[in-house]
């Protein structure tokens, strides 16, 4: 049955590493990649408003080439990167070892990962690779994959900060008691940092809600 983890790995030459570092305030999620003899290209989801300032740190990223826009919506757009750095987001253990990867999105400098693991030997393992590699590595959540009906979530600390200050101050009221400005000056951090933050807290519980209900592993 094994169990989900939420895992954070960091390096300087992870793919978009500088480019994380220079918008923390921007959300980057990888989508899928495609392999060739020659090369390998990532494709990967961007959260921003501010899409030609993040082209020319895109540009400027030596963990990446060739950075292309190649789809814009209402609320992302679509990059794709050829791979200039030997340090990938899913390397190949994950398929060796039986690992599937439900998300990847950057966070706090580097990479936050959502992955199953059918058994502590496999994250163990995994960890030993990343950091034979060099790479920062942590686990920030672990939760059993079984179904549960108890209707618990797992929220970080800092989201469930930001989703306890919102909820309590107003913010959800219609209309809204506080604005994310407002929020912003409490915590002492961007308005932009506030709306990514609740964006990813939200996600996650309307995630949990809609794939399964989930318990805290006793050993965490």
């Amino acid at each position: 049955m094994g169990f989900i983890a939420e895992i954070h790995v960091a390096h300087d030459e992870l793919v978009l590493a500088p480019t994380i570092g220079h918008h923390p305030e921007v959300t980057i999620r990888y989508e899928y990649e495609v392999e060739t003899a020659e090369t390998m290209t990532y494709f990967v989801s961007v959260f921003t408003d501010e899409y030609e300032h993040l082209k020319a740190t895109m540009e400027a990223d030596p963990t990446i080439s060739d950075p292309a826009c190649i789809a814009t919506f209402e609320t992302r757009a679509i990059y794709r990167v050829r791979v200039e750095t030997d340090r990938h987001l899913v390397p190949e253990r994950c398929a060796e070892q039986g690992l599937f990867v439900f998300t990847i999105t950057s966070g706090d400098g580097g990479w936050d990962a959502r992955v199953h693991f059918p058994n502590r030997e496999t994250l163990a393992a995994f960890r030993e690779y990343c950091r034979e590699r060099g790479m920062t590595f942590r686990v920030n959540q672990l939760y059993e994959s079984s179904a549960s009906d108890d209707g618990t979530y797992f929220l970080t600390e800092q989201q469930h900060e930001i989703l306890s200050m919102a909820y309590y101050a107003g913010y959800y009221d219609i209309p809204r008691g506080v604005t994310q400005d407002d929020l912003a000056e409490q915590l002492d951090i961007t308005d932009s940092a506030v709306s990514q933050r609740l964006r990813r807290a939200v996600a996650e519980l309307i995630g949990a809600t809609l794939d399964d209900e989930r318990t805290p592993d006793e050993y965490r």
